[in-house]
């Protein structure tokens, strides 16, 4: 209660110290004029409180003309109820350059409430001047209105190409392959331009990307071969030259609209009247054209990405605890500026233990001047088949550096991944029987029962049969033992053995999968099944199950090309419908699953004919 008094007090207190808001002055002028041209010099002061004001008796390099002239403006608006006003101070000064050059302009100090607020200095750019002077600081938009200055030797009839014209430059123009060149076309004009267009054609031996610039152009006094001109860029292109040579720009044709004053109107007349004081007319314009000279890159060394640009590379484990038989995914992020959406995906390193597949690339990228900015986002996912821990080692990444023309490799941290035991394991050991033993016997106490010598157990037929298959079950046991050691120690062969039954067990998820109508994941397990049992069942890695090796293995193992073929198409089939929506022509999934079942079971057959 009290922190609520003394805060009500304050506010009675300090009113205005509380309510006002911070003094600004803002001082304004165009950043480039002509010598000999006038223009405008102003503070802006953001209250009406002034009550005094610094009074500018001198600028070097400038005539005062006029000032300092004072204007003041109020507004109020009241929006839900609440009222809010904005007031301001303009204290105004009419400059002519006296000559070129670049000059600060001086600022101003103001006294407001007792205390002095001194504004910003301008920065502002003086060019020579000519009899035909252009006036800056006007802006037009493409294929809409500008209004650059109307003082030129152009007539209605005739529109003159050192009035309006476009140049075309490049920031290089000796690059290497893939090397980002900026293109920069820039209108220069003294007539009205009211209309612009032209378009970049399809170059040949360039990847081209348009740069985004606003759509509202901003004109700026520049003056190009002795003349002053109102220009703008109008365009950018970063190009990717993709070939070697010399490559050329060609010239690009635009359309634009420019107004002059019509002799036969009386400005009071057309503005009363709602006619039109000006006439259009259509100018064709061709820019020149402009030669590139693209190097080769040096001698590639092995792992060259086709990157070329500068960029980092880290790793991450998206997967943050893997179990085996189930997905897992590391990704990596290059990040820079370059080439960024033509990045090859590296080389990783998975254990032999992984099943891996062909990975994933995103590109994440922002066009600037000096190229793709962004990130490739590369996910490999991949399937490890028994618990443990592995270490994937560094995955080297090598790149042309535009900087020093050098080759560079950059490596990424060693990932160590901990795989615990999965749900189902069909590729586990199999677990140790238990066989129960039984202790030394007591000493039986009390009357003994004698019998006959002859009738003791050794004598008889039964003893010798049970002698002779207990050392007949001994060699089997034996035998066995040696058997399953020696399979369990040939992880290959266990594998081939194993191979119809992992696939027995994915085709059965699939199944259900497709019995629960999630098709994605159904068309993925199938993929599976079958890239897991040729795998498993050949003794091939699942990143070499390339076409030509599935064939060529099928061919060596006399499958006939009829099968040979079918598992290819369903291998096909699978990839096609697992990233598309194929509609009315999709192959219904149940006959995908009945083939698949069917074509597993043959190969199966044939194989073990042919293993035997």
């Amino acid at each position: 209660m009290n922190r609520i008094i003394l805060f009500i007090f304050l506010l009675l207190l300090f009113p205005s110290g509380l309510l006002r808001a911070a003094v600004r002055v803002v001082a304004s002028a165009p950043s480039v004029v002509a010598q000999g041209e006038q223009f405008r010099l102003e503070y802006e002061v953001n209250t009406q409180d002034v009550k005094s004001a610094q009074v500018i008796e001198k600028i070097p390099g400038f005539d005062i003309l006029y000032g300092p002239s004072k204007s003041s403006s109020y507004s109020m608006q009241i929006i839900n109820g609440h009222q809010s006003s904005v007031s301001s101070v303009t204290y105004g000064y009419t400059l002519m350059a006296q000559k070129t050059g670049t000059f600060s302009l001086p600022p101003i100090t103001v006294n407001v409430g007792g205390k002095n607020y001194t504004s910003n200095t301008v920065r502002i750019k003086v060019v020579a001047g000519n009899a035909n002077a252009a006036n800056g600081g006007s802006s037009g938009q493409r294929g809409g209105s500008s209004h650059p200055s109307r003082s030129s030797s152009s007539t209605p009839a005739h529109i003159s190409n050192k009035d309006l014209f476009i140049t075309v430059t490049a920031n290089k123009t000796r690059v290497y392959e893939q090397e980002p060149v900026l293109l920069t076309y820039r209108v220069y004009t003294r007539v009205d331009l009211r209309q612009l267009g032209g378009k970049m054609p399809d170059l040949k031996g360039f990847m081209v990307k348009e740069v985004p610039l606003p759509q509202q152009k901003s004109f700026s006094v520049d003056s190009y071969n002795g003349q002053n001109y109102n220009t703008t860029v109008w365009s950018q292109y970063v190009m990717f030259p993709q070939q070697t040579g010399k490559l050329t720009i060609p010239s690009i044709k635009f359309d634009g609209i420019v107004a002059f004053a019509d002799p036969n109107v009386d400005i009071l007349d057309a503005f009363f009247n709602g006619q039109s004081g000006s006439i259009e007319r259509k100018k064709t314009i061709m820019t020149p054209s402009l030669n590139i000279h693209v190097s080769p890159l040096p001698e590639k060394p092995a792992g060259f990405s086709g990157a070329v640009g500068n960029f980092t590379i880290k790793s991450v484990l998206k997967t943050p605890h893997p179990r085996e038989n189930e997905s897992l995914n590391l990704q990596l992020q290059i990040s820079g500026t370059g080439n960024v959406d033509l990045i090859k995906a590296p080389v990783v390193k998975f254990p032999a233990e992984f099943d891996t597949y062909a990975p994933k690339q995103n590109a994440q990228s922002k066009l600037t001047a000096a190229g793709m900015t962004g990130t490739m986002t590369i996910d490999y996912v991949t399937v490890p088949k028994r618990k443990g821990k592995y270490t994937i080692p560094p995955v080297d990444f090598t790149y042309f550096d535009t900087s020093t023309n050098t080759y560079k490799t950059i490596h990424t941290q060693p990932v160590t991944i901990d795989v615990a035991k999965g749900e189902k394991n069909i590729y586990s050991d199999k677990q140790q029987e238990i066989l129960a033993k039984s202790d030394i016997r007591y000493i039986k106490t009390g009357s003994v029962r004698l019998h006959h010598e002859e009738d003791l157990f050794w004598n008889r037929s039964n003893y010798w049969l049970c002698y002779l298959a207990a050392v007949m079950a001994f060699i089997a046991v034996f035998y066995y033992l040696r058997r399953r050691s020696a399979l369990q120690g040939d992880l290959v062969g266990q594998r081939i053995r194993g191979a119809n039954r992992a696939a027995t067990l994915r085709m059965k998820k699939a199944g259900k999968l497709l019995h629960e109508h999630n098709t994605e994941e159904f068309y993925e397990e199938t993929l599976r099944a079958l890239q897991g049992y040729v795998s498993d069942k050949l003794s091939i890695p699942v990143s070499d199950l390339t076409k030509d090796r599935i064939l060529e293995e099928f061919r060596l193992q006399q499958v006939p090309q009829e099968l040979a073929d079918s598992f290819i198409h369903l291998q096909d089939d699978c990839e096609l419908f697992r990233y598309s929506q194929a509609g009315s022509e999709q192959k219904s999934a149940d006959e995908i699953y009945d083939k698949a079942t069917e074509v597993i079971g043959s190969l199966d057959r044939i194989l073990k004919k042919k293993r035997k």
